[in-house]
């Protein structure tokens, strides 16, 4: 064997490293368990990780679980229907309203609803939140658009669980509108 070339040997070590690294490797832990296989969501059922509904629309052209979708009303399209056949709480918590309006939406519509966040200075189509045509909205309309968006805006619906939607809407309505 001593006959053998080092050029030989870093060959054969070479093949070794290279057929046993390119392997499919399952590992039996996780570090971040949403992100480290990522996971499928069912939109009619609820998630494995932080026991949340996956209340979020379906990708087009697919087909729900049980032929039911989690929130069958359409961004832009369905936003008068939504707005006659949603049925709002009875209760809600407006300070946890506050909290998350101020996390979530005052970037763009500003602590107060005016549109000057910090994200609006560069995105002119960021609408206000008080004064005409906002305060005509009903208390559903707010909570479908904070759901699904409107124009440019994007949904919070995978951000945000759905009680804490209602509990923006109900902090915009009843306390932003209020103090126009």
């Amino acid at each position: 064997m001593s006959g053998v070339s080092w050029q030989y040997k870093a060959a054969v070590f070479v093949l070794i490293l290279a057929a046993t690294s390119c392997a499919d490797v399952r590992r039996h832990y996780h570090y971040f368990l949403d992100m480290h296989y990522s996971p499928a969501g069912d939109t009619a059922k609820w998630d494995d990780i932080g026991n949340r509904q996956f209340d979020m629309q379906e990708p087009d052209y697919t087909i729900t679980y049980g032929g039911k979708p989690a929130y069958p009303y359409q961004k832009d399209v369905d936003v008068e229907r939504a707005s006659r056949e949603l049925v709002a709480p009875a209760n809600f918590d407006l300070k946890r309203g506050e909290k998350y309006y101020q996390i979530y939406c005052s970037p763009c519509h500003g602590l107060s609803g005016n549109a000057d966040g910090p994200v609006a200075k560069k995105m002119p189509t960021v609408r206000k939140l008080v004064g005409q045509p906002a305060e005509s909205y009903p208390l559903t309309r707010i909570y479908h658009i904070a759901t699904v968006g409107q124009g440019t805006m994007k949904g919070y619906a995978p951000q945000v669980r759905e009680e804490d939607r209602w509990n923006i809407a109900a902090y915009v309505k009843n306390e932003l509108q209020k103090k126009k």
